[in-house]
């Protein structure tokens, strides 16, 4: 399918968001479909050993990108207070 340009800035400008999480290192694919009048994307990030992924349909492809990118950053945010906890828990057992 072919995908225009504006719709491509606008996926960058968002993935853009989530560097704040990774340290320049992060390699992120994003693919587009059409399913039963149905728009899909579908964004993996995987950085650090990590894999992070998301599927959403909506009417439109901007509503399911907003969708995604909360989805990923949720998923980011829970695997980031989960290794906090992890490190804090076990700093004291020696």
């Amino acid at each position: 399918m072919n995908v225009y340009e504006d719709m491509k800035l606008l996926i960058e400008k968002k993935l853009t968001k989530l560097d704040k999480f990774f340290s320049g290192e992060g390699d992120a694919t994003v693919t587009l479909s059409c399913k039963h009048n149905e728009k899909n994307i579908e964004i993996t990030i995987s950085a650090a050993g990590a894999l992070f992924r998301s599927e959403v349909g909506a009417d439109s492809f901007r509503d399911a990108l907003d969708d995604a990118v909360t989805n990923i950053e949720r998923q980011i945010r829970k695997n980031k207070t989960r290794l906090e906890k992890r490190v804090r828990e076990g700093a004291f057992n020696e």
